[in-house]
């Protein structure tokens, strides 16, 4: 009788650590936590991850610093709120790599383009969130770029509630309305048409980012590491298996058309709005913090020195390299579940 030799790596060996993140929102800008779950790419690793909802960037992140998370994912930001404060906070990873609002337009003669001072020089009324919003900040900030101020014969900003931008170019009341998936896709298929990407022009730019504190990471360096190895893996698994990363997104939103999802899901692909690899690039998050300047969310851009931790992140590049599977992993179930 003869025994199997069964290979066991170190990772697998050891009992899972339960590593608790909270997300802002439930959002298909943060599908590489979703592959990161769903495609086992954390069991992999040896952690136990559980995700809940905080319902706000401030919401997630205040979980961090309360205790009940290990890690938060919304804009990033809020760490440098907290140091600001006093308090710690640190960014260690990227989640959406560029400013996924889109302009999107009614009436067919305003045309897509490449270049945004084409729609502040016909006299449009813009929609967009209310100030300090990142629609408002966006528009405001391009237009002070090129130098053009609002009037009658440029452009004017019609601020409006949270979610309504789209009703408001459906009611006649704007010419152009300023949102972000999946709401872009719903409107597309009631009629409306992209005008201009800002995904396009604004990346790179660290919209959404992994969180945490040095502490954490102080006293759990190897799991952080593990942490951060499961992120690098299902970043390179969504541009190596573009399809898996569908199906994902439409198990984690089954509320919504599917092929709403799958049509978000392929543009983000399609502008790298997801991130190729787990570490935040310096210049998007620069990009990031200056914007945060801008609008007066914060007093002063943080460094990537203070800001920035990409010590797990690059490792996890460079130990990985370009990984290639196979096949399609099996997909185990939603965060939600």
């Amino acid at each position: 009788m003869s025994a199997a030799l069964v290979f066991v790596s170190p990772a697998m060996a050891e009992e899972a650590k339960t590593v608790r993140i909270n997300q802002a929102f439930q959002s298909l800008l943060y599908l590489s936590l979703y592959v990161a779950h769903d495609a086992g790419f954390f069991e992999e690793e040896g952690v136990d991850v559980k995700v809940t909802t905080g319902g706000g960037g401030s919401q997630a992140w205040s979980a961090v610093l309360g205790g009940s998370a290990d890690y938060s994912i919304q804009d990033p930001v809020f760490p440098t709120i907290s140091r600001e404060q006093g308090g710690p906070g640190v960014v260690v990873g990227t989640i959406c790599n560029a400013e996924t609002i889109y302009a999107l337009a009614k009436n067919s003669d305003i045309k897509l383009t490449a270049n945004f001072s084409d729609l502040l020089s016909q006299g449009y009324k813009i929609s967009t969130q209310p100030q300090p919003d990142s629609g408002w900040a966006r528009l405001t900030d391009l237009a002070q770029r090129l130098d053009i101020k609002p009037s009658g014969s440029t452009y004017t900003n019609v601020q409006v509630p949270i979610g309504s931008e789209m009703a408001s170019v459906f009611a006649g009341q704007t010419d152009i309305g300023l949102s972000y998936p999946p709401v872009v896709e719903q409107a597309e298929d009631q009629g409306l048409h992209v005008a201009f990407s800002f995904a396009a022009a604004s990346r790179p730019y660290l919209f959404s980012s992994l969180n945490t504190t040095q502490a954490f990471i102080e006293k759990n360096p190897q799991t952080h590491q593990k942490v951060m190895n499961a992120f690098e893996k299902a970043s390179q698994y969504i541009y190596r298996h573009p399809e898996e990363a569908v199906k994902i997104a439409i198990r984690e939103f089954p509320d919504l058309d599917e092929k709403i999802v799958r049509k978000a899901v392929e543009r983000m692909i399609s502008e790298l709005a997801f991130p190729e690899h787990a570490f935040a690039e310096y210049n998007a998050f620069t990009a990031s913090q200056k914007m945060h300047v801008f609008v007066g969310t914060i007093k002063k851009a943080a460094t990537v020195e203070d800001g920035l931790d990409n010590t797990a992140a690059l490792s996890a590049y460079r130990t990985l390299g370009r990984i290639e599977w196979s096949g399609p992993r099996p997909i185990a179930k939603t965060v939600t579940q």
